[in-house]
């Protein structure tokens, strides 16, 4: 199993609740359908969010990053963050 880790610092805790109602209703919703996916989890504390995804192998966690990043671009997330968004894939 694959874990890929997204880490996210938004401008304000506002901002992180934001960007977590949107991944919820946007994003979220369109990874959960992606072949491989296995389950994930949203977390957020203060001005940071961290989106762990589990996915059955490398090619597909690897395979629905460049959509979702697309996806992310055409969104407002963009304008939440002070950093650009960090991603990490780890084997479990």
């Amino acid at each position: 199993m694959i874990a890929r880790v997204l880490r996210a610092t938004t401008r304000s805790e506002d901002a992180a609740v934001a960007l977590a109602a949107l991944w919820g209703r946007d994003i979220g919703p369109c990874e959960r359908s992606a072949p491989g996916y296995e389950g994930g989890i949203l977390l957020r504390e203060g001005s940071d969010v961290l989106v762990v995804s589990c996915w059955a192998d490398l090619l597909d966690a690897e395979a629905a990053l460049d959509p979702l990043l697309a996806q992310l671009a055409a969104s407002p997330v963009v304008g939440m963050l002070t950093r650009p968004l960090s991603c990490r894939v780890r084997l479990l």
